[in-house]
């Protein structure tokens, strides 16, 4: 199989994904209120404090990107950002200004092996079937260099607040799964080095929990 065979064969992989779950973040990121403007703060610290200085050479992947709304960041602290989606819709919001950003989606991503210096995957991995998330673990762990990280979130078993988004909310009928603190690190435990946080809320005039598992692991 040709290199380009198999970047057409990954990035078809989007088709893969669950009809119900593409359907319903493609009509997501339709809604004025997917277009976030602001990144993370814990995005904002990590990236502050792991690569302060910008460096001609890193690369840095947005995985599962959104609406695009970590991508200036990380364009500030690495001279080559990349970002990727399986929503069509999503990639409305950015790909004008990064060209490179391409419809995909984990387990299997079309870039090579050792591309990345940074994953970003933040909010994705819960939204994948179960039987495909370590194999997603692995696939990003692929397109790490050595020393490369990968920072992510994992919605923790402790979140309401998705389960009512999944009944009656935006996301309704859609898929996710909760995790515990030991089934997140157990993901991700052929790392060299992980790294663990936690990040819980209750949004105002809300009664439901939202709760993750952050993790920032190194090749």
């Amino acid at each position: 199989m040709t290199k380009w065979a198999k970047i057409f064969r990954k990035c078809n992989n989007y088709y893969k994904m669950p009809q119900t779950n593409r359907n319903i973040w493609d009509i997501h990121y339709t809604r004025p209120r997917a277009s976030q403007l602001y990144p993370d703060e814990n995005v904002v610290r990590i990236l502050k404090k792991e690569f302060s200085m910008k460096n001609s050479c890193l690369r840095a992947l947005d995985l599962g990107a959104g609406s695009g709304r970590h991508l200036p960041l990380l364009s500030e602290h690495f001279a080559h950002t990349h970002a990727c989606d399986f929503s069509a819709n999503s990639l409305k919001h950015y790909a004008g200004e990064y060209p490179s950003a391409l419809q995909a989606a984990l387990p299997e991503l079309p870039y090579a092996d050792a591309s990345f210096d940074f994953i970003l995957c933040w909010g994705v991995l819960h939204y994948l079937p179960k039987a495909s998330i370590p194999s997603a673990a692995m696939e990003i762990r692929r397109c790490l260099k050595p020393g490369g990280q990968v920072f992510l979130t994992l919605r923790s078993d402790n979140d309401t607040h998705l389960q009512h988004q999944l009944a009656a909310g935006d996301l309704k009928d859609g898929h996710a799964r909760l995790f515990s603190k030991a089934e997140a690190l157990a993901l991700f435990d052929t790392f060299a080095q992980t790294r663990y946080g936690y990040i819980t809320r209750q949004p105002v005039s809300e009664e439901y929990l939202v709760a993750h598992h952050m993790l920032l692991c190194q090749k």
